[in-house]
């Protein structure tokens, strides 16, 4: 019988691959930047904030700067899941503590990655004014207020039990 972390490690080994192809057939995102745009972004305290032509100007060498290093690490990425996928699908047992290994290869990559962003957003903010991290910061506010109203309005009904309701 397949065991329940046979099949997680597997839909994780298929994962990428998955989101390549999604990612790959989705349109850009109606508030730029591509496929990511800067609300779903490493940067929504950009959205709605009016950046001068220097300020535009630093924030492209920032990201120029991140992106080959990032470049470099997505190959470093698909690289693993390959391996992964590889060892999943072998004939035979699991080498586990290979399979571990290369989870926490992938780990250190996402540990790396998330400090990358952590700088850059570090830099993103020392770039912004006072009244530009204001207006952000208000714009952000309200944006999480519109998302609980819209969850709000979206949440199934209950039952006087709690129950949902068929």
């Amino acid at each position: 019988m397949i065991s329940k972390k046979f099949i997680c490690a597997l839909a994780l080994a298929a994962a990428p691959s998955l989101v390549a192809v999604g990612f790959a057939q989705s349109g850009p995102s109606p508030h730029g930047g591509g496929h990511h745009g800067f609300f779903h972004g490493p940067m929504p305290m950009l959205i709605g904030v009016d950046l001068t032509k220097q300020q535009k100007k630093q924030l492209h060498e920032i990201f120029k700067d991140h992106r080959g290093e990032m470049r470099a690490q997505w190959q470093q990425e698909r690289e693993i899941d390959r391996q992964i996928s590889a060892l999943l699908l072998s004939d035979g047992a699991v080498d586990k503590a290979k399979l571990a290994a290369l989870f926490k290869q992938k780990d250190m990559l996402h540990e790396h990655d998330d400090q990358g962003m952590i700088d850059d957003a570090v830099k993103v903010h020392d770039i912004l004014t006072p009244e530009q991290r204001a207006k952000a910061r208000a714009t952000q506010e309200k944006l999480e207020s519109l998302h609980e109203q819209i969850e709000e309005l979206v949440k199934p009904p209950h039952g006087d039990e709690g129950e949902p309701t068929p």
